[in-house]
């Protein structure tokens, strides 16, 4: 997700702003103020975020932030619909998903951002986040503003175990039945419980 001034964020945020602050005209070189939540846009969630005395962004292990990846297409999926373990286990169990994977969760709700149906976007369950985190995973991301609804199971199911979220991806349909590594690493933020991030994927 592109970040802009007045780019759409999650309720309680504040809006980003993206200012001007010097000018090739005036000060010979261009340079922006930037002011934003850490979750805002495209970006990555740190145990930190739901877990007191996790680690912050600057000291997850650079790995989490890049495996092989999958995506799930759960377009299918209604409004605010649980993302459920039998759910996954269709989806992802002939794959070989397993340890130091990225899984990628396609809802089609990047569509939806800045309106009032982004925030009815499916979401992992207990139960579908629980087998996430036996798979030992190195990360899950969604095309949607969260991975789950309240009282988010799925942060509180994977980030203790050290399994990073992605959120606000956009652009899985390309992905969908290829094979590629995933790649989001994180400004190095002192303390941060996340970052924006650029995601990119490597076809193979």
């Amino acid at each position: 997700m592109e970040l802009k001034t007045g780019s759409p964020v999650f309720p309680g945020y504040p809006t980003p702003i993206v200012h001007t602050w010097t000018t090739i005209k005036e000060h010979g070189y261009y340079s922006n103020l930037l002011q934003l939540v850490e979750h805002t846009g495209t970006h990555v969630d740190s145990p930190a975020h739901f877990i007191e005395g996790a680690p912050t962004i600057d000291k997850v292990p650079l790995e989490r932030f890049m495996g092989k990846g999958i995506v799930v297409d759960a377009t299918g999926l209604g409004p605010k619909a649980p993302i459920t373990r039998e759910f996954l286990e269709k989806a992802l169990r002939v794959k070989g998903v397993g340890k130091g994977w990225a899984v990628l969760i396609m809802t089609g709700y990047d569509s939806k951002a800045g309106t009032p149906e982004w925030f009815n976007h499916p979401g992992l369950d207990d139960s579908g986040a629980k087998y996430l985190a036996e798979l030992e995973i190195n990360a899950v991301g969604i095309d949607a503003p969260s991975i789950d609804q309240p009282p988010f199971p799925g942060h509180k199911n994977l980030l203790p175990r050290g399994i990073v979220i992605f959120e606000n991806l956009t652009n899985l349909k390309e992905l969908v039945g290829k094979e590629f590594t995933f790649y989001g690493f994180p400004l190095r933020i002192a303390n941060g419980s996340a970052s924006p991030v650029r995601a990119l994927a490597v076809l193979e």
